[in-house]
């Protein structure tokens, strides 16, 4: 009798025990898919946050959608669109009267006016950043800040090459040359010498060497300014 007492004393207190961490249990199991579910929810807001953009001319406005939604930006009276461009992140959209940047992680469009009768002649679109080349100067599109920066050509100054590749592009004139980079918001300029000519380039992503006939020079996207190699 004694021991069958002590049997369901132990059964009620190991019940007693063990009721409080189930429920722990099911309290750890219930955060466990909330987190899951609120982390698929946040990664697929940033997803269709950043997701890559089209650029397209409805009626009289400039528009550029991601995996948000449409952004419009209105044309002046009397500017047409000349071309559209978009690659990655950063859209383009060159008009009669200004160069029109979308980026696609701010949602916001970045203008720069072009000079009266200023034409472009080369532009280049990449993921993070646009380039575009006129007869009188050089515009880099950040796409990260939303930003037109702008490089003015000498008189006498004419645009060779325009190429880009990753984060960096690179422009090729008759007396410089001339980066852009993702990650600064700033042209970077080296002067060619006298009668120094382009033999070669060679890029990656994040890095381009330009071969001439007196030295080797190297220009990084994350580091300012151009290296001589020796």
């Amino acid at each position: 009798m004694m021991m069958g007492l002590m049997i369901v004393g132990r059964t009620r207190l190991r019940a007693l025990f063990e009721r409080p961490a189930l429920l722990v249990r099911a309290g750890m199991v219930c955060l466990g898919i909330a987190m899951i579910l609120w982390l698929g929810g946040a990664l697929a807001f940033a997803q269709g946050r950043f997701t890559d953009v089209l650029v397209s001319v409805v009626k009289n406005k400039v528009v550029a959608v991601n995996g948000v939604g449409p952004s419009e930006i209105d044309l002046g009276v009397g500017e047409t669109v000349v071309s559209t461009k978009a690659f990655g992140l950063t859209g383009l959209a060159i008009t009669s009267t200004r160069l029109l940047g979308f980026s696609s992680q701010l949602r916001h469009w970045g203008e720069q006016s072009l000079s009266v009768d200023e034409h472009v002649n080369r532009s280049e679109v990449l993921r993070e950043l646009c380039v575009v080349a006129t007869e009188r100067s050089l515009y880099g599109f950040q796409e990260t800040l939303a930003h037109w920066t702008t490089e003015g050509l000498g008189m006498s100054e004419r645009v060779q090459e325009l190429r880009a590749h990753g984060h960096v592009a690179l422009v090729v004139t008759t007396e410089r040359l001339v980066a852009f980079s993702a990650f600064m918001s700033r042209f970077h300029a080296m002067p060619l010498q006298g009668e120094e000519l382009v033999q070669g380039i060679e890029n990656t992503g994040d890095a381009v060497l330009v071969k001439t006939s007196r030295r080797t020079l190297m220009f990084r996207s994350r580091i300012s300014g151009w290296t001589e190699m020796r």
